[in-house]
């Protein structure tokens, strides 16, 4: 992960580690402010697959112009204000890949492959947070700008692949990377001014791994079913050889008794 300036400076995050935004001269990124302040004000720790922003002494930090109190998750293409001092989180291990195909060629057409499954859009909008915009092989999704500095963009299926459309010269970035036309997939991050949406493909992201349909919970089910038969056989057989000393006892017991009865009524 890295974070882009806009002098196109660039500040890495190193893997596993973390920097500190300050204006003490004693920090990693050194923090411009009106007055001559000194202070730490804020931090971001590099998990790898999440990065952490962290704020000291309620400083005035936002991310996507809204203000952070104490923590947050942070996605690539995340705009974060430090002290009225912007930064663009981009990860540039993730860049979009270009879709030469235009969208409506392939746009509710007849003759498109009916896939097995569709993708989504996950929101993280304020008015439907948490909520997945549906993309199959029939219907696409567009992103409707809420204002006049948004963009608008469409999600749809493109010769099986997940793409994007918007305008050129349009402010939207996949993963901090601005892009017109690209392949979607796992996981991207798509951001605008105002909005942020979060690939998701069935069975492999952060959500749908939970979904009992997923084949790794499936597979995990049958073993388990599986594991529980096998259980109940071995615990049948382990209880006959356990007790059979007593079985025998009592089945002999049973046979004298007969045996007795027969020849006292004999």
């Amino acid at each position: 992960m890295q974070l882009e300036t806009n002098d196109r400076d660039i500040v890495k995050i190193p893997s596993l580690g973390h920097i500190i935004f300050g204006s003490d001269g004693n920090s990693d990124v050194n923090i411009i402010r009106a007055d001559d302040l000194k202070a730490k004000f804020c931090s971001i720790v590099n998990d790898k697959s999440v990065c952490v922003l962290e704020v000291f002494k309620s400083a005035n930090v936002f991310v996507n112009q809204r203000k952070i109190q104490e923590m947050a998750i942070l996605h690539p293409g995340d705009s974060i204000d430090i002290e009225k001092n912007i930064f663009k989180l981009v990860d540039e291990n993730k860049l979009p890949k270009a879709c030469l195909h235009p969208l409506s060629n392939n746009q509710n057409s007849n003759t498109s492959p009916i896939l097995t499954s569709v993708s989504g859009l996950r929101s993280y909008n304020k008015n439907d947070y948490g909520q997945i915009k549906i993309v199959g092989t029939k219907n696409s999704y567009t992103h409707k700008p809420s204002s006049a500095d948004n963009n608008a963009f469409r999600v749809s299926y493109v010769e099986d692949n997940l793409a994007i459309r918007c305008a050129k010269g349009s402010n939207i970035k996949i993963n901090g990377h601005s892009t017109n036309n690209a392949i979607l997939r796992n996981g991207d991050f798509i951001s605008t001014t105002h909005s942020k949406y979060c690939v998701e493909s069935p069975g492999t992201s952060s959500f749908s791994k939970y979904s009992p349909s997923h084949p790794r919970n499936i597979q995990l089910s049958e073993e388990y079913v599986s594991g529980i038969e096998k259980n109940k056989q071995s615990s049948n057989t382990s209880f006959i050889k356990n007790n059979l000393w007593w079985i025998t006892l009592l089945g002999g017991l049973c046979i004298i008794i007969i045996a007795m009865y027969i020849i006292k009524n004999s």
